[in-house]
C-alpha cells in the first residue's frame, strides 16, 4: 500500500500500529514524530553550515565556546555537554583547529586538561553560521516563538520522563 502525498506519514503508522494491535501507538507515534523532524531539521541545518565549511556537530562545538566565559572549555567538558565521546570531541577540535576556529592550550591550573578556545576567526564564522540558521528558523522552519516554546516545554517534560533531565 502506498501512502499518499498529503498524508502524514507519523499518523498514517500510528493508524496502521493501532489496527495491528501494537502497544501504546501515542508513544509509537510520539518517537516517530520526533525522529522524522530531527531528520528533517538536520538536514536543513546541515546543508545551511555545509556552505560554511561546518558540520552540524562542529557548529554546536563552536556555539558551546561562544557562549563559553573566555570563550573556552574544557574539552572533557565539551564532551559531556554535547553528548558525544571524547574521542569525537578530540578529532572535531582537530577539524576545527585546521581553518583556526579554535585553538588547543593548557588549562591554567590543571596539567591534564586541555582547552579548546574559540578564536576571533572562529567567533566570526559562529556569527555568521547563526545568522545563517537564523533565516529557516534553525531547522524549524516558521513557526512563532510561543509555538517553539510550547515545543520546548515539552520536549523538556519527555527529556525528564527519559532521564536526560533531574
Amino acid at each position: 500500500m502506498q501512502v499518499e502525498q498529503d498524508v502524514d506519514a507519523v499518523e498514517w503508522m500510528r493508524a496502521r500500529w493501532a489496527e495491528h494491535g501494537e502497544p501504546s501507538p501515542s508513544h509509537f507515534a510520539a518517537m516517530a514524530s520526533v525522529m522524522r523532524a530531527a531528520a528533517v531539521m538536520s538536514e536543513a541545518v546541515e546543508q545551511r553550515l555545509k556552505k560554511l565549511k561546518l558540520n552540524r556537530t562542529g557548529y554546536l562545538v563552536l556555539i558551546t565556546l561562544q557562549m563559553a566565559p573566555n570563550n573556552e572549555r574544557p574539552l572533557g567538558q565539551l564532551s559531556r555537554q554535547l553528548l558525544v565521546h571524547p574521542t569525537t570531541v578530540t578529532l572535531l577540535v582537530d577539524q576545527l583547529e585546521k581553518p583556526k576556529l579554535v585553538t588547543r592550550l593548557a588549562h591554567p591550573t590543571d596539567r591534564r586538561t586541555v582547552l579548546a578556545r574559540l578564536t576571533p576567526k572562529g567567533l566570526k564564522v559562529t556569527q555568521e553560521a547563526s545568522a545563517s540558521l537564523a533565516e529557516i528558523g534553525f531547522g524549524v522552519g516558521d513557526i512563532d516563538a510561543a509555538t517553539a516554546d510550547r515545543i520546548v516545554a515539552d520536549l523538556r517534560t519527555m527529556r525528564r520522563s527519559i532521564g536526560d533531565l533531574r
